[in-house]
């Protein structure tokens, strides 16, 4: 049987591809537990730099998979969440190539990259309320990424949405033309390859610490963390700096 997600890796970049076209990539447990194996893989992988987050088929994800009976998984089974918080607050940044539409989770997955560019043709909506489903797990995992009236209009209109709009709100960072989809990606992807791996880590995890702190509580994270300025990475950085050459964690050709 054909897994539902795939992964590959040339030079520092893991692409890890839902592709289940026929389900519309919805989150069966199947594909819940085979793209947490491949996200995994990548962010224990010292080689993986990056993580670019795709899909096959017209459908980036169509969110749940309605069809399968929730009652009758076994006890401790994977859940959107658990895939939520290894995007999130994984250390490696991922960036989603949204080449398709994404509904409920599907939109969520999409939200929920550090980086998201999404194909002018696509929709993208958090369609819940609309199934009598009231996703406030969903809503906890995207109040910091949203401002109040985004995240007023995204959970309780409910409209699948043109990708610019989302854009708008603050769901994903961009919307291009399909033909230029593949391009804006590789632009941000090399720009994230050129970051020093320990310097992306640390200042991914300070985002995330203060995307759910106030002032004082950053302020204080910032101090704790002073000492990066001065690790054998910055140091490194420097040097190549100043002798006009690339640092040694940029992957060769």
């Amino acid at each position: 049987m054909t897994a539902p997600t795939r992964s590959e890796t040339v030079r520092g970049v893991a692409t890890v591809t839902l592709d289940s076209p026929q389900n519309r990539n919805a989150f069966s447990q199947a594909l819940l537990t085979s793209l947490r194996d491949d996200l995994q893989a990548a962010i224990d992988d010292p080689a993986v730099r990056v993580i670019v987050l795709t899909n096959t088929g017209t459908t980036f994800s169509a969110g749940a998979d309605l069809k399968e009976d929730a009652r009758s998984l076994p006890k401790g089974a994977l859940t959107f969440g658990d895939i939520v918080d290894l995007v999130d607050r994984g250390p490696k940044p991922v960036v989603g190539r949204i080449a398709g539409h994404g509904a409920g989770a599907g939109a969520v997955l999409a939200a929920a990259c550090d980086i998201a560019i999404a194909a002018d043709t696509a929709r993208l909506g958090i369609t819940e309320v609309r199934l009598g489903i009231a996703p406030v797990p969903v809503a906890a995992m995207m109040a910091h990424r949203m401002g109040r009236r985004e995240l007023f209009e995204a959970f309780l209109a409910a409209d699948m949405m043109p990708a610019a709009r989302a854009a708008e709100l603050g769901m994903i960072n961009l919307a291009v033309p399909a033909d230029e989809l593949d391009a804006t990606v590789a632009r941000y992807v090399d720009a994230l390859v050129k970051g020093a791996p320990e310097a992306l880590a640390t200042t991914k995890t300070a985002l995330q610490a203060m995307a759910d702190g106030g002032v004082a509580a950053n302020v204080a994270y910032g101090a704790h963390h002073a000492g990066a300025l001065r690790s054998e990475e910055a140091r490194e950085g420097v040097e190549a700096f100043l002798q006009k050459r690339p640092p040694a964690w940029i992957p060769a050709e």
